[in-house]
C-alpha cells in the first residue's frame, strides 16, 4: 500500500475547492535556503497550505497534513488569527474531511 504524501493530499483538496467554484490557492512559502541546507523563512512563519475565499467572502486557510500529522505551533498560532479575524480556518488529513468542513459551514 502506497503511503499517502502531504503533496498528494493538498493537490487532491486543491482540485475538491476548485470543482466546487471556490477560488483558491497553494501557498508556497520555503524560505532562502542557506548553503548548510537550512531555510531562512522569507515570508510569514506558519502560513496554511492552501488559501482561498468562498463565495460568501469569507477568507479560507486550509493546512493540510497526513493521516496522524499534526500542526506546529506556528500554524496553530496562524489559525487561530484566522478565526479571531472572522476568516475560516481547518486542519484536514483528507479531501473528505475539507468536504465535511465546508458542508458544516454551509458551503
Amino acid at each position: 500500500m502506497k503511503t499517502l504524501l502531504e503533496k498528494d493530499i493538498q493537490r487532491a483538496v486543491l482540485d475538491y475547492l476548485r470543482l466546487n467554484r471556490i477560488f483558491c490557492w497553494k501557498q508556497h512559502s520555503v524560505g532562502i535556503k542557506k548553503p548548510d541546507g537550512r531555510y531562512i523563512p522569507s515570508g510569514m512563519v506558519g502560513v496554511s497550505d492552501i488559501m482561498g475565499v468562498l463565495p460568501d467572502g469569507r477568507f479560507l486557510a486550509v493546512e493540510v497534513k497526513r493521516p496522524g500529522g499534526k500542526v506546529s505551533p506556528a500554524q496553530d498560532i496562524f489559525l487561530t488569527n484566522v478565526r479571531r479575524s472572522k476568516g475560516l480556518a481547518v486542519v484536514v488529513h483528507s479531501v473528505d474531511e475539507m468536504a465535511i468542513f465546508l458542508k458544516d459551514y454551509g458551503n
